[in-house]
């Protein structure tokens, strides 16, 4: 009996050994009287399988989590292991929330309980998916600080460095994006975006857009563009604007006719005295043409 009890026990070891891998010897090592520190274990290794796809026969077992294959060095294992339905950021499903997808077949990091086998990841090398969906805010920004002088003893800690006046922030909210960018220069670019407009602005001028007008304003002056109506200098205007080109073209023709009037004369048919002036105003006309600017 004792004899058999012992190979019961070679035997029960021997698996365990083997289910364990690498982990046997981390709890052996480990110090006693830490809170069962033995039975954690932390395992490098790579994406086996994503199980997000429903048509699969292991999704209704596994949906929402992954496979992880451990790197040879992590277990004494000849056999690859593969680590079955470890939790994404302890999430047992894909819907809503903050959400990680690594990669397939990228590098990841699980921390797993030796005698409950549940695992979760902790760190990721690539991922195909990284959402972020609160509830009631996200901001996403960056910061510059003043550098840290590891060689003074009464410099600043990192928490305290003073802001060097750059900085870059997006703000998520259920009813707006608002983008702001700021330099050392006290110069300052935001975009907000709601469901019914888009405003930029920049210093002193603005663009702003609604479904039915489009305004660009700096400081006083403004082209608002509508649905068959565009303005300049006002969006509330009403006069309509006088086409400087189109009415140029108007004078010169007008005067050309003119100037082939003939005036009757006791020496017959004669041109106007007054034709030098004509002359003139054509050559004026066609200076104002010539600083025209044209869009096509």
């Amino acid at each position: 009996m004792s004899s058999d009890k012992s190979n019961q026990l070679l035997i029960r070891e021997a698996i365990r050994k083997i289910a364990l891998g690498r982990s046997m010897e981390r709890i052996n090592l480990a110090p006693g009287g830490m809170s069962g520190i033995g039975t954690a274990r932390m395992i490098h290794g790579y994406v086996a399988k994503i199980h997000d796809n429903p048509s699969d026969e292991e999704f209704s077992d596994y949906g929402g989590t992954i496979d992880v294959g451990e790197y040879p060095d992590e277990t004494a294992s000849a056999e690859p292991v593969i680590h079955k339905g470890v939790l994404l950021s302890a999430a047992t499903n894909s819907e809503g929330g903050f959400l990680i997808v690594p990669a397939l077949f990228s590098d990841v990091t699980i921390f797993m309980d030796a005698a409950t086998r549940y695992a979760y990841v902790v760190n990721f090398s690539h991922v195909d998916i990284l959402r972020l969906n609160a509830r009631t805010e996200t901001v996403i920004g960056v910061t510059e600080m003043e550098e840290l002088d590891p060689e003074n003893d009464s410099s600043p800690d990192y928490d305290e460095l003073e802001t060097t006046g750059n900085e870059t922030s997006t703000r998520y909210t259920p009813t707006a994006v608002t983008t702001t960018v700021r330099n050392d220069k006290d110069k300052e670019a935001t975009t907000v975006i709601d469901a019914e407009s888009i405003t930029h602005t920049v210093d002193k001028s603005e663009v702003r857009q609604t479904a039915d007008k489009v305004v660009q304003k700096v400081n006083s002056t403004t082209v608002a563009v509508a649905d068959n109506k565009v303005t300049l200098g006002d969006e509330n205007a009403t006069e309509p604007l006088v086409l400087g080109n189109e009415l140029a073209r108007l004078m010169l023709d007008f005067l050309t006719e003119c100037s082939k009037i003939m005036t009757p004369t006791l020496m017959g048919t004669m041109s106007p005295i007054n034709m030098p002036n004509f002359i003139s105003l054509t050559s004026r006309i066609q200076n104002f043409l010539s600083k025209t600017s044209y869009t096509k």
